[in-house]
């Protein structure tokens, strides 16, 4: 009898395993100070639409963390309290976009249409939308050329300061 709660528990205990993948999600959410509502999803949304106005390359200009994260990041620390008010206005704007039970996801929608949406939102900085679109904007470029292969590469940049040359000729 004790044989078979053990084979029993121990199917109970593989099944378990197995499962477990599929029941937990692994990347954890992170957190921001000033947006503490924000949510997962949400943050991968915003990840999207900076990939969607900069492209990555992983393989040319590898970064140290993802765009929506350094983007985050850049919003959370840098702008003021009223900017964060506008940006989170803009962006509860470009969620309203798709709210309608009708329409699909930003993800679900065909490349040329989520850069059709995007470009013609973000010619116009007046408006929430545009204003929101215009610090992910401003924020994806920073991202990108703050990689270290565009510093050392095409700004000729060099992080240490004061190169030492051995024996040169004077």
């Amino acid at each position: 009898m004790i044989r078979r709660d053990a084979l029993k528990n121990i199917g109970w205990i593989t099944g378990g395993v197995f499962m477990l993948p599929y029941a937990c999600d692994l990347t954890p959410e992170i957190n921001y100070s000033n947006f503490p509502l924000i949510k997962k999803e949400q943050q991968e949304l915003i990840g999207a639409i900076c990939k969607r106005i900069l492209t990555e390359d992983f393989e040319k200009f590898p970064t140290p963390e993802p765009r929506g994260h350094f983007v985050l990041t850049m919003v959370n620390d840098c702008l003021d309290a009223e900017e964060r008010a506008e940006f989170s206005k803009g962006f509860e704007a470009f969620q309203s976009l798709f709210s309608l039970p009708k329409e699909s996801t930003f993800q679900e929608l065909l490349p040329k249409e989520q850069e059709a949406l995007i470009l013609e939102n973000l010619e116009d900085q007046e408006t929430e939308l545009g204003l929101f679109l215009n610090h992910l904007k401003t924020f994806s470029l920073l991202h990108f050329e703050t990689s270290e292969n565009y510093m050392k590469n095409y700004l000729n940049f060099e992080f240490m300061p004061g190169r030492y040359l051995g024996k040169v000729a004077v």
